[in-house]
């Protein structure tokens, strides 16, 4: 089954033109290895700069057997000290929606990353899909996908090293682009979507990324 590796990293302030190279190497780089099937990567439009890595695989089986020298975490953490202001995040995911629209092209986009509670993983699941195969009827999108999986660093540990906590629910990850603002102001304005996001908000926590697709 296809797999989805998102890596969001943000970079320290005074550090942008060392740590864009930087993660443009990484994803050059990642390119390469067995089993990719492409390549994304979007920069954050928001006064702080961050980067989302987006490497899709053509199952779990390649990830496993690249992650020692081929995982943008890792490669990104090997890096300076100074280029990024914490260590990046990352999620693995499996994909439950997907759409493009080849004669469109993507200008702006936005990622949704959202942790829901684990009795209303399902519901959501079903309710976002419905929600964007609703949207797709209307040609506002240019590209977007729905995934969902889990944080790699979800485990979070004590001071004596003893597991603390353990992430809570699924985690969303639900990429949006268009062609420009107007097809964006235009999606976020339907009604039905409006009532599937108050729904989210009741049972999630929720990360709201701006982004440009990079070239």
């Amino acid at each position: 089954m296809e797999l989805l590796v998102a890596t969001l990293a943000h970079v320290s302030r005074g550090m942008h033109e060392e740590a864009t190279t930087r993660v443009r190497q990484v994803v050059e780089s990642v390119k390469n290895a067995p089993g990719i099937i492409n390549a994304r990567l979007y920069a954050g439009r928001g006064s702080e700069t961050s980067y989302l890595m987006l490497i899709s695989w053509e199952d779990e089986e390649f990830w496993q057997k690249a992650q020692e020298r081929q995982n943008p975490r890792d490669l990104l953490l090997n890096s300076s000290s100074d280029l990024f202001a914490a260590a990046p995040e990352q999620w693995q995911m499996h994909y439950l929606w997907g759409y493009s629209r080849p004669s469109a092209q993507p200008t702006i986009a936005t990622a949704h990353i959202a942790t829901v509670r684990q009795d209303q993983s399902e519901r959501i699941q079903r309710a976002w899909i419905e929600s964007l195969q609703h949207q797709a009827i209307q040609p506002t999108l240019a590209f977007a996908f729905l995934t969902r999986g889990k944080n790699m660093d979800a485990a979070t540990y004590s001071g004596n090293g003893l597991l603390a906590r353990q992430e809570p629910g699924s985690t969303f990850l639900n990429l949006l682009s268009w062609p420009g603002e107007t097809q964006q102001k235009e999606f976020y304005t339907d009604q039905n979507y409006k009532a599937f996001r108050g729904f989210l908000n009741q049972v999630s926590i929720e990360r709201i990324l701006l982004l440009e697709p990079q070239a």
